[in-house]
């Protein structure tokens, strides 16, 4: 099974909202809640596909996975330059596709969606969750906090990965 990975617009708008739902009322049930309900609203999907900024995963025309790949962060990043990065919020997987390597995909595509735009960082933050840390990790993230820092009520961890290309 091939994934397919590209940006989307507002027909993968529906398709989005209801994987983004279903990967966190999976991790409500193990007791790991991530996003809370107020935090995955259809109107930001609704912008982020405007925007051009939805990216997804799909096999067969079935969509497997999602994110959001951002031009800028000024939340969590408050300190970066423009164009200096890309930055992936709200990464997700279907659950039928879970284990196959399509988290690892998606990433794989943000980083070279950011080489081909010159950008010389691809930056995200995260949970301090071990799988989610170790994941990060295992695709050449480099955690840039040494502890979580909390930003509107969430204690996260950042990582970059650096691209080789000019600053």
């Amino acid at each position: 099974m091939t994934l397919v990975i590209a940006r989307a617009g507002m027909e993968a708008v529906a398709q989005t909202d209801a994987l983004m739902h279903e990967a966190a009322n999976w991790l409500v049930a193990k007791g790991e809640a991530l996003w809370g309900p107020n935090e995955l609203s259809y109107e930001e999907l609704t912008r982020v596909a405007e925007a051009g900024e939805l990216i997804t995963g799909r096999i067969d025309g079935a969509l497997a996975g999602c994110m959001y790949l951002h031009n800028e962060d000024k939340l969590f990043w408050p300190q970066d330059e423009p164009g200096q990065a890309f930055y992936v919020h709200r990464l997700a997987v279907a659950r039928r596709y879970a284990g196959q390597g399509y988290a690892h995909a998606m990433l794989a595509w943000a980083e070279g969606e950011t080489r081909r735009q010159n950008r010389p960082f691809l930056r995200l933050d995260c949970a301090p969750r071990a799988k989610l840390l170790a994941l990060y990790q295992s695709v050449g993230f480099v955690r840039v906090d040494a502890d979580p820092i909390e930003v509107i009520g969430h204690f996260v961890v950042r990582h970059e990965k650096r691209l080789g290309l000019p600053a």
